[in-house]
């Protein structure tokens, strides 16, 4: 690609918020998502037992990437901001922060390949979910891929777009290759899946550290470590209790159902859960301009900027979800496999309950600014005692249904507390309309649409999904007609 090319890009991008904005979140949504994209590969070349257990291996990657290096990479989310002004202070702190992550994973992840198959043999009910070879694999991509994270999140706050772009399709395009080769050409199965995972990770690192020359340092500032620890520490208990409200159903219903039932709900659970992608993605997008609005309280027309901001977040999941159906509803043009049509009966609320997760992630966003890490965590564990508790009465019996409903419950409650302590310790004038009507609006319309087509015509799913497509991304549409109109007057 030409320089100049290149130039007026970054330019454009520089000028125009909302390019950075959307680019931001395209890709990280992307680098996740390609999991989904691979669906077809994956339900292919494995059994609906072996997707179980892939499944089961990327939550606990999920895990792992929060204990491993004490998730020191949170710490560039908010503490880039105290030396953001000063270009020696912020190289230093991203050298720091890089290799004390380096040190503390290696130490970590020797105590867990020590004990590993231990608590692989206290967790997981089925002899096939094993330690050595898949714990392995997934322990090192864990460890490799929370440290890279540091690195990322430095390019999306510095806003260097074609850095952040390059390095993140680069590793995009080696997990999808290493993939296909180890799953389709080398018939590896479930452990070929994790190994190309791993063996991208490896390139990536590698080519972090030829690229950024400085970003290793035998000697970081302790200071820096021990204001950035003091951040994450605190923070850790949420991100334990936020990842068991999002993946630890799986654990749960594990213990009471097959590999083959976990299969089913993972593949309900990897569509339904570009929701909650999507707006990790968004938010990890929007997130350097709506820190700066807060922290600079002169900022003109602030008020309007973060309602716009606001409405980008709550408006693109809702936008995700007639698209996210309609594949659900079609899912045996993608799958011959009759087992994994089950998941018809499940998306509608499926989609509901990962939605009301998407306020919980606005409000803890005024949360992370102020710091109230400790604030998160309390309010998290109230949550996780409500779905832990609905947890064991309902999936013994409901299995499935029993994993959703308790989701809803958890995420309903988290929500709820999470908007009431951010407005109380950091206020935010929300405009009403934007998160609570409409998506409220929709989602009647939704089930509303299912009755309908469902109960009262008797039409097939198939037919439900094409229908309920239509109706709602129409009045989506012109619901959010005017945003452009917004964004024009605010930023141009």
């Amino acid at each position: 690609m030409p320089p100049s090319f290149i130039n007026r890009f970054q330019e454009a991008a520089d000028r125009q918020p909302l390019i950075g904005m959307m680019v931001y979140s395209f890709v990280g949504f992307f680098r996740p998502a390609i999991y989904i994209f691979l669906l077809p590969v994956y339900l292919s070349a494995l059994s609906e037992s072996e997707y179980g257990l892939f499944d089961l291996m990327m939550i606990t990657g999920g895990l792992l990437m929060i204990v491993v290096t004490l998730r020191l990479s949170a710490a560039m989310l908010t503490h880039y901001y105290d030396y953001y002004k000063d270009e020696t202070l912020k190289r230093k702190f991203l050298s720091s922060l890089f290799s004390f992550s380096i040190l503390i994973a290696l130490v970590v992840g020797l105590l867990l390949f020590i004990f590993g198959e231990r608590l692989f043999d206290s967790v997981f009910s089925s002899d096939d979910v094993v330690f050595y070879p898949y714990g392995c694999y997934i322990l090192l991509y864990a460890m490799l891929q929370e440290v890279n994270v540091c690195y990322y999140t430095f390019l999306k706050n510095e806003k260097n777009l074609l850095g952040f772009v390059f390095i993140t399709l680069f590793q995009i395009i080696l997990v999808v290759g290493f993939q296909m080769l180890f799953i389709l050409v080398l018939e590896r199965g479930v452990g070929g899946a994790l190994l190309g995972m791993l063996i991208a990770n490896v390139i990536t690192t590698v080519v972090i550290i030829a690229i950024e020359k400085d970003i290793i340092t035998l000697k970081p500032d302790m200071s820096m470590i021990r204001s950035a620890l003091s951040f994450t520490v605190p923070l850790m208990p949420y991100l334990l209790i936020y990842w068991f409200l999002t993946k630890g159903g799986k654990f749960i219903l594990e213990n009471y159902a097959d590999l083959r039932t976990v299969g089913i709900f993972a593949l309900l659970i990897q569509i339904t859960g570009v929701i909650i992608l999507l707006t990790e993605a968004v938010v990890n997008g929007i997130r350097p301009f709506l820190f700066e609005l807060y922290a600079d309280q002169q900022e003109d027309r602030r008020s309007a900027k973060i309602d716009l901001l606001t409405q980008i977040i709550i408006s693109l999941p809702l936008i995700a979800i007639p698209v996210i159906i309609l594949i659900g509803t079609h899912i045996d043009l993608i799958t011959s496999k009759s087992a994994y049509w089950e998941i018809t009966t499940y998306l509608t609320t499926a989609c509901l309950a990962g939605y009301l997760l998407v306020h919980a992630k606005l409000y803890y966003q005024q949360l992370i600014f102020v710091k109230g890490s400790n604030t998160i965590t309390l309010l998290s564990f109230v949550a996780m005692l409500a779905f832990g508790t609905a947890l064991y009465l309902l999936v013994p019996i409901y299995e499935i249904w029993g994993v959703i409903w308790s989701t809803m419950i958890a995420n309903g409650i988290l929500s709820l507390l999470f908007y009431l302590s951010a407005q109380r310790r950091f206020y935010v004038p929300y405009s009403l309309a934007t998160i609570f009507v409409v998506p409220g609006f929709f989602f009647l319309m939704l089930f509303g649409l299912s009755y309908l087509c469902l109960t009262v015509l008797g039409l097939s799913w198939s037919a439900f999904g094409l229908i309920q497509f239509l109706v709602l991304s129409i009045g989506l549409a012109l619901v959010y007609k005017p945003f452009i109109a917004g964004y024009k007057r605010l930023y141009m």
